[in-house]
């Protein structure tokens, strides 16, 4: 059987991608299935980290939902800022609150047009009710969508 060792993701942004597109992030904990974000204490570290990001400058956040065992979150992250080392320092942020055994890299994926932000977020919106946590998205209490100046992406 062929087992093939995940290589490092690369999260680096072409210079031409414009720092306005959107990036749907997923970050997740070593352990799945784990109860782990999904609770009173570890939304507020959450909240917390993702709006000390955007204070400084590193991010602007769109939405950020958690779930038992990861994290999905749309944000806009200015090119001065390398991927990889924001949601670095988000990880480390959560951590001061909430120790995390986080999974190593994250997910993301640029999202090109304001359809395709529409489809991410309703994606992101029904996961809480897919996983059968909740049976409306919008009763899920660990979520939180941030106003915009205009259509993102």
């Amino acid at each position: 059987m062929d087992f093939r060792i995940r290589e490092y993701l690369p999260h680096q942004r072409s210079p031409w991608v414009d720092e306005l597109d959107p990036l749907f992030i997923t970050l997740c904990h070593q352990e799945r299935k784990v109860r782990h974000f999904d609770s009173p204490k570890a939304w507020e570290a959450i909240a917390s980290a993702t709006n000390h990001l955007a204070t400084r400058g590193k991010w602007t956040p769109l939405m950020m939902l958690a779930m038992p065992d990861h994290l999905h979150g749309i944000v806009l992250i200015p090119h001065p800022h390398q991927i990889q080392q924001t949601i670095g320092s988000f990880k480390r942020d959560i951590g001061h609150t909430l120790p995390t055994a986080w999974q190593r890299d994250a997910f993301d994926h640029r999202i090109r047009n304001y359809p395709h932000y529409l489809e991410i977020r309703d994606y992101i919106r029904a996961n809480p009710v897919r996983a059968g946590l909740i049976g409306k998205a919008e009763d899920w209490p660990y979520s939180a969508e941030w106003p915009t100046r205009q259509e993102p992406g």
